[in-house]
């Protein structure tokens, strides 16, 4: 009988840890051990979360010696991090961590800052000569009134550090960003890019010291909740052409571990561009395991044995619960394609552990009821008052 492995989880409260746990799960050699800094949060509630521990997160050499402990009192073997505070965490103290366990791979600390930071990664794949829209950068309004912008509409203005797209504003022409920038006068930064023409196309990948051991391509074939969130469901499929414009870019950012590249292929000049590097797990990554690449995976056995077997990918279409869910309401009839599904979709891994999703459900609608309440809350004052 082959004894377990024992994973730590070290962010299991983070966004996509649910996702990469149901990739691990396929493996019955893992035992998984979550860590968390929020008490009640979906991957507690997950039948594959065997031991599962809340911290209230403090300094840094603080979760190192928690981190530490939890590694020998629990004999864990390897330590997988799910989001980008975890994985600059491990970057800078891992060499301090017990010499008994192992961390995945991950980049080195300027090539992750630059790579998390639109701006950074903007002058970077510039200073490369990488494909990648056009773009400025204001430190402050004064700056922005000083220099004007010199680009050409319609733009898109992007915080530096948000996800999913949020907070992406686009303007179609230079009146509209006047009158908004002088309503919103006391930003601190400012970028903006030029809105391309086409549509977006991703790229994941696994790395060993610049060089891509895995990936997958995949192209949204369904949008979420806005133009710029992630898309429910996808189209996996082979590009040639995009997959050169990654390999140069990790072997110039010398990139170790799994990374998530957003695209964007460009109809006028028929090139892919390089919008953002997603420097950590994503929401999609079931999608690239039923494509036959189970990424958590792979960066495991990489981290044990500093090798993997040359894997390629199955061109498949994938949706997302909430794709599913979408398209029901749109074709009832869709309920009926069990095949798809089964093999295509998160439904099978709802079906396995279904408590986690329903608590987040719970969880999403105690957000929108307090909403509703702080609605009312407000017109009772305001006619109280009037």
């Amino acid at each position: 009988m082959t004894s377990k492995l024992h994973v730590l989880i070290p962010d299991g409260n983070s966004t996509w840890a649910l996702a990469v746990m149901n990739c691990l799960s396929d493996n019955s050699d893992y035992k998984l051990h979550v860590l968390s800094d929020k008490k009640r949060t979906p991957s507690k509630f997950s039948k594959h979360t065997s031991y599962f521990k809340y911290y209230k997160r403090t300094t840094n050499n603080d979760w190192l010696d928690i981190v530490s402990k939890e590694v020998e009192t629990n004999s864990i073997s390897i330590i997988i991090p799910i989001a980008e505070e975890a994985f600059r965490f491990f970057i800078n103290y891992t060499h301090l961590l017990p010499n008994s366990v192992k961390v995945i791979a991950l980049p080195e600390i300027n090539n992750f800052e630059t790579a998390i930071n639109k701006h950074q990664l903007s002058c970077f794949l510039n200073a490369h000569n990488l494909p990648h829209p056009k773009y400025n950068h204001f430190d402050d309004f004064q700056s922005f009134s000083e220099k004007g912008l010199k680009l050409q509409f319609p733009v898109l203005m992007k915080p530096l550090h948000e996800k999913g797209g949020d907070g992406i504003l686009k303007f179609e022409n230079q009146k509209k960003l006047d009158t908004f920038l002088k309503q919103h006068s006391d930003f601190s930064e400012l970028f903006i890019q030029e809105f391309i023409e086409g549509y977006d196309i991703d790229c994941s990948v696994l790395c060993l010291n610049g060089e891509i051991l895995t990936h997958t391509i995949q192209k949204g074939n369904l949008k979420g909740h806005n133009s710029f969130a992630p898309q429910l469901g996808f189209e996996f499929f082979h590009n040639e052409e995009l997959f050169l414009v990654i390999k140069q870019l990790m072997k110039a950012l010398n990139w170790s571990g799994v990374a998530h590249v957003d695209l964007r292929y460009d109809t006028k000049t028929k090139t892919y561009k390089v919008i953002e590097i997603n420097a950590r797990f994503w929401g999609s990554v079931e999608g690239s395991k039923f494509a036959g690449i189970n990424f958590p995976d792979l960066a495991i056995q990489l981290a044990m044995t500093n090798d993997i077997e040359t894997q390629q990918f199955n061109e498949i279409e994938y949706m997302r619960l909430k794709g599913i869910l979408k398209t029901i309401k749109r074709k009832p009839s869709f309920l009926f394609n069990k095949n798809f599904m089964l093999n295509n979709s998160e439904v099978k891994s709802f079906l396995k552990d279904p408590i986690p999703t329903c608590y987040r459900f719970v969880e999403w609608l105690e957000r929108k009821f307090s909403v509703i309440l702080l609605f009312l809350g407000q017109e009772l004052t305001f006619y109280t008052i009037y």
